[in-house]
């Protein structure tokens, strides 16, 4: 082999490596914020809430159950694309919301999936040249809007 061509093998499996590594490090980031979502956290450590607002309680355990599906599906592809699954921790403000009333809680979570919706796009930005993983990031935005709304309907009939 010649030179030239080596050299353009090389600069081709770098680019490969450095694209595969930056797919991996978006979907850890997809991971993560899925892994340790407040809605995930508070199946561990439920809020107060009468039994009038079982609803909200059990809208909650439904987002943190399709989190749970979403961060098998991460966490494969990330496997698939020979990455290291990095889940992270629960942040330390989680702890101070267990025992607040689900109302309360109710509104963290809103404010955290909008913010989740901001950065899940930014991710799917960063995933253009990464088909699979692309459509992972726009099935987690859609899910992600699909349970702001039906939290913010509950919210409004508080």
């Amino acid at each position: 082999m010649d030179a030239g061509r080596c050299e353009t093998t090389l600069l081709r499996n770098f680019l490969a490596d450095g694209l595969e590594m930056m797919t991996v490090d978006v979907l850890n980031r997809l991971l993560a914020m899925h892994s340790r979502s407040l809605p995930t956290y508070l199946v561990s450590a439920p809020p107060w809430y009468p039994e009038s607002d079982s609803n909200a309680m059990v809208a909650l355990r439904h987002v943190a159950e399709d989190h749970a599906l979403m961060v098998d599906r991460l966490g494969a592809e990330i496997m698939r694309e020979h990455g290291a699954v990095k889940a992270g921790e629960f942040p330390m403000t989680y702890t101070d919301l267990h025992d607040l009333s689900i109302d309360f809680v109710l509104r963290q979570v809103v404010s955290e999936l909008q913010g989740n919706l901001e950065e899940i796009q930014t991710c799917m930005d960063q995933l253009q040249n990464a088909p699979a993983a692309k459509a992972l990031a726009e099935e987690a935005l859609g899910a992600t809007q699909g349970h702001l709304d039906n939290l913010i309907s509950l919210e409004s009939v508080s």
